[in-house]
Parts: structure tokens; sequence; C-alpha cells
């Protein structure tokens, strides 16, 4: 014989009803549901990344890393002459007279080259033109600056225009680059286009770019652009697609040594301090308006003090970079789509199947990890790679199988609820939600106790009797038992008709589950005692309950199929039980112990009864006799 718990999914309640059909995924198992979910994470953040959704805090995470490596010196080998604010006030505001910059020229004769970050494509005096056009042909060794704009021709179609310095100026320069400052989407600079190749048949360079080829004794026709490089003689560059090539930044405003244009060509300065040197002219004076955002550059001035950079020192820092080959270079999109299913593969084994501080540690040291990973590709390889949306990528991966983790143990915590809360006592419940891990559902044998209670001459109690009076005196015995079943820690199995059958040791194991099936059924005896005294005073006849109790090993867990699952007891045990409660009728008394039960109560002290041998019957299915064993009185 066997007993079940039912438990009907269609009584569950509303909101039961939505979680569960949070659990699509259930069949897959833990494992499964975890790495599905992760791959759904990754795909929606690889879709972000697609969609240019991180680019913006990948920008800045590139900044940062600037900003934590700190200013470092960038030497002496490029300088900067500056029109700044001294300058104007002791020449004026510009434009100056070109004959300054034909005596500038002669202060600068020791430099290795001279750059101008200025176009002077506008006419002024013709005579002042020529002399500086002569000072630049006498120095040999001056590059001027051009620019690209665009603007509409007479169609009305928009047409880029290169504009270059007067040609009374344009005499004899050593070379020409444009000056074009291009931005990133945030306004910052981080790239720099090093080659046009829209005009000229040859690929035509910036202006740093053509400052240090002369620096360096090269021809711009030895430029050879590839793909994804620019070579010159033996300098490599790597660019980008459009051409741009990402320099290193050494610090912010006024990182490179300076000089004022009014002390050189006043003469305060002598000569040979440029010696050698690659000297770079252009504007620092706020009226100028010749700023840009840098990796340096940040808002808040106050802790940081990152004011924006003249376009004249980010030209000096593309000069030093070619002469130091200190160009950094973005990973490819293979690349940084690597380092994000690594990031999810990582955090997955981190984090899954385990609680959520020790899950919220691994996903940290997975942090820490990237994030030292990007660092020492930045570092020592000078690679920019993705950092933002593996950093998201793993809070996401963390939050999301979490909050499956505890979908997952809500439901069970709610479907054991839901299986046991009408059959267990409410402090069982609590145990089991405390530790749902306990309850085997899918079957394991289990050593417990099963008790049978049959109440004796109901059946005969009922003949002639309305319907409801039967039934409401049915309830109040079944109760009575109820109650006391669930006090010590009783399962109720399931009511049979006029009696019942309860477990003892399961869901919850309790050591001692012997002897509290066996106070239960002293208590029932002495609760049906008290029930009968009122049914007494109503001229109702009294009412029996007889108990039957067996241990052993049975097969505890959820039997059925998917539609309806019960949680029951299965074993020759179970029939045993059910066969000592119909020998209380043998040997005329109301409780009946078998010997499995009383085997396990050897060595036991304190215990608040005394147990008397009845003797042994024979009992239908099994081949041997059961000794059996009844509640003498109380120690």
């Amino acid at each position: 014989m066997s007993g079940k718990v039912s438990h009907d999914p269609a009584k569950t309640t509303g909101r039961e009803t939505g979680l569960h059909q949070l659990n699509i995924l259930g069949g897959l198992g833990p494992k499964g549901r975890r790495w599905l979910l992760a791959l759904s994470v990754f795909i929606l953040v690889e879709l972000a990344v697609l969609g240019g959704l991180f680019e913006r805090s990948e920008m800045g995470l590139y900044d940062g890393w600037f900003r934590l490596r700190g200013v470092q010196d960038p030497g002496d080998k490029v300088v900067i002459v500056a029109m700044d604010e001294a300058s104007v006030q002791k020449l004026g505001r510009p434009p100056w007279p070109r004959t300054i910059h034909a005596r500038l020229l002669e202060k600068l004769k020791e430099a290795k080259v001279v750059g101008f970050d200025f176009v002077y494509d506008s006419p002024t005096n013709p005579e002042e033109d020529k002399a500086f056009g002569a000072a630049i042909a006498k120095h040999g060794r001056v590059v001027l600056a051009s620019k690209f704009i665009f603007e509409r021709d007479a169609s009305g179609e928009m047409v880029q225009v290169f504009m270059t310095p007067r040609p009374e100026i344009m005499t004899k320069p050593a070379g020409l680059g444009f000056a074009n400052m291009p931005t990133d989407p945030d306004n910052v600079v981080r790239h720099s286009t090093l080659v046009d190749t829209n005009t000229f048949e040859l690929p035509f360079p910036s202006l740093g770019l053509a400052v240090a080829l002369v620096g360096s004794g090269f021809d711009q026709t030895q430029l050879k652009l590839e793909p994804d490089r620019l070579t010159a003689g033996n300098k490599v560059i790597p660019l980008n697609s459009l051409n741009q090539a990402m320099p290193n930044f050494w610090g912010p405003q006024g990182t490179f040594k300076t000089y004022s244009y009014a002390d050189v060509v006043g003469g305060n300065l002598p000569p040979a301090i440029f010696k050698d040197k690659i000297v770079l002219f252009g504007a620092t004076a706020e009226a100028e308006k010749d700023f840009f955002s840098i990796p340096f550059t940040t808002s808040n001035l106050v802790l940081s003090g990152g004011l924006p950079t003249p376009g004249v020192e980010i030209h000096a820092a593309v000069v030093q970079s070619f002469l130091e080959g200190s160009w950094y270079r973005r990973v490819s999109p293979v690349a940084n789509q690597a380092f994000l299913i690594l990031a999810v593969i990582l955090t997955t084994l981190a984090v899954g199947g385990r609680s959520p501080w020790v899950g919220l540690a691994g996903a940290l040291t997975v942090v820490a990890a990237a994030t030292g990973m990007a660092a020492g590709f930045w570092w020592n390889a000078r690679l920019w790679l993705n950092l933002a949306a593996p950093l998201t990528l793993i809070l996401l991966t963390y939050a999301v199988l979490n909050a499956a983790e505890f979908v997952q143990a809500e439901l069970g915590r709610r479907r054991i609820r839901a299986m046991f809360n009408r059959y267990v006592s409410p402090d069982v419940v609590e145990e089991l939600m405390r530790n749902p891990g306990s309850v085997s559902l899918g079957g394991r044998r289990q050593t417990v106790t099963v008790m049978f209670c049959d109440i004796r001459g109901f059946t005969a109690y009922s003949e002639n009797k309305d319907p409801e009076e039967v039934v409401n005196r049915l309830n109040e015995y079944l109760t009575a038992l109820t109650q006391v079943i669930f006090h010590y820690g009783g399962t109720l199995d399931k009511y049979l008709g006029d009696g019942l059958m309860a477990i003892f040791g399961a869901p919850v194991y309790y050591p001692d589950h012997v002897q509290r099936a066996i106070q239960v059924a002293v208590e029932i005896q002495e609760e049906i005692d008290k029930l009968n005294q009122v049914w007494e005073a109503k001229n109702q006849p009294p009412l029996k309950v007889g108990v039957g109790i067996n241990t052993g090993s049975v097969l505890v867990g959820n039997v059925g199929s998917p539609e309806r699952m019960d949680y029951t007891v299965i074993g020759e045990d179970v029939n045993l039980a059910s066969r000592v409660e119909g020998l209380t009728k043998n040997f005329n008394t109301l409780i009946v112990i078998s010997e499995r039960s009383v085997r396990l109560l050897e060595g036991v002290e304190g215990l608040p009864w005394k147990l008397r041998h009845l003797g042994h019957a024979e009992v239908k299915g099994f081949t041997a006799p059961v000794g059996v064993y009844t509640v003498a009185g109380k120690n």
C-alpha cells in the first residue's frame, strides 16, 4: 500500500502561475539555463556594440588610461614658439607684419626644422610677403601649413577646397602639410589624419607629419600608403580606414617646452637654444581660439586642471610620436569580440551556481582581470582594447544569472509551499523553505516511520445519520488527529475515508522520528478522549481510534505525471504499517507498534512511556510473523 500527498497545479494562485510562466527554461537544467542566459546577455551587449552605444564610454576609458598614467616629459627635441598673451601685449593684436616672421626665422636659423601652424593665405603688404618668402627660402628647412575647407560651388554642390599660403610666401618651403584637426564624436582629439588621398596622386601629409619628415631627413615622396599602415623610410605608422593615426599624448596644455614669440624675436633668448630642435610656431593666446580637447582635458578643472590644448601642441605630439614610434592602435573588431566572449565565459563560470556574495566576488575578480588585461595591452603594447562593453557584459551577466537563480529558487520555494502547506505544519514548511534542497522531488530511499489511523465503528455510526452530521463529526476527529501530527513535525500523507496516513522523517528528516510517531499516537488517544467527553455530553456515542506504526526503508519522492505530481512513500514497510494498524483489533488495543520501530529505540534513554510486547502475528504478504508492541503507560 502507498500513500500520496496531492498537489493540483490548477489550484495555484495567480501570482504563482505567473512565476511558473517565467520558468520557460526549466527543462534545460541549471547549467543549460545559465549558459543560455549568458548567451542572451552576450548577444544583447554585442548588438549594443555594433550599434555604437558603447563608443562614448570606450573613448572615455581610453582617455582615462592617459590620465592614470600621468604626465610624461616629452624631452626637448620638439619645442614650441607660441603666439601667447605676452607676445600679443608686446607686439599688438595679430595679424603681425610678416617681416616679423622673417626675423623669427633668423633667430631660429640653427633649428633643424621650423613649422608654421598658420596658413598665410590672405594678402598683406606685398613687400612684407616677399621678405617672408625670402626668409623661408634662405632658412631652407621651413614647413608651411595648408588646410582643406568645404564650400559650395556655383552649382550648389559641396566641394573640398585646398587652401595654401600666398605665392609670394610659397617660394621654396621644405615641406607643406594640411593643419586640419579632426575630432572624435565627443569633440576630443584622439586621432590625427596623417595623409590626404583625395587631392593629389601621392599621399599628401598633415602638418605634423610633414614637419617630422623634414626633421628626419625623409621626402614626402617616400610615403607608402597601405590599407592599415603608412610607411616612411624605416618608420611604420598604424592607420585606420580613414588614414588616421593615434598619437601619444604626453600631458595637458603646456607639457611641451614653450617659448614666447616676443622673447625669441626680441633677442631675449640665444639662438643656440634652438640648435637641432624641431620648432613649431602656433597660437596659444585665448583670442585665437585654436584649442582642442585631448585625453588629458577634463571638465573638472578644480580637481585636474586639464584645460583644452592649443592645436600647435597636438601637432607637436604627432611629431614626437613619429620620432619615437609611440603610436597607439585600436585592436580589430574580431579581437574585441573575442575579448567579449572570454569575459562572458569566465563570468558564467565564476558566478553560475554560487551564492550572490560569492558570485559577486567572482564577477569582481573577472572585472579586475579584464581591466588588468586592457591596461596591460595599453601600457605595454599601446593597443586600445575595448573595456566598457566587457565590464557591462560582466556585470549584466552577474545580475541576470543571480536574478535567474533567485527566480528559480523562488519557484522552488513556492512549489514546495504549494505542495506541503496543507500536509505539514507551518514550522516544517518554513524549514523546507529555508532549505529547499533537502527535498528530493525525484525520489530517494530513506528510513521513515509510517503511521496509519482508523476510527473504530465509524461506518456503523454513520448509518441512518444525516450526511452533514457525519461529515461534521468526521472532520472534528480528523482535525484533532492532524493537529497532533503537525505539532510533532509529521507529514499528513492523505486522508483515507475515516482514517489517515502520516509520515515522520520526511520531507524534513528528524533522527527521533520513531519517538515522535509514538508520542503522536499517545496524544491522539488523549485528544480523542477529550472529544468523546464532549460528544457523550451531547448523547452521542464515543469513538475510538486505532493507530499502527512501522519503521523502515521506503522510497520517498515525487511521483506522477507533469500534470499532477504527488509527494509519497512507496515500499513494503508502508504496507506493513497498514497491516499493523489492523492488528489493533486482534490484540484489543488502540496502539500497535511493529518490532521494526521498537528495534530503533534500543539504547535510547529517557523515553516518556513504557512499551509492552504483545507477541507475534501473521501478517498478510509477509512470510515471517511480525513482533508487535503497545504503549503500556508513562515512565
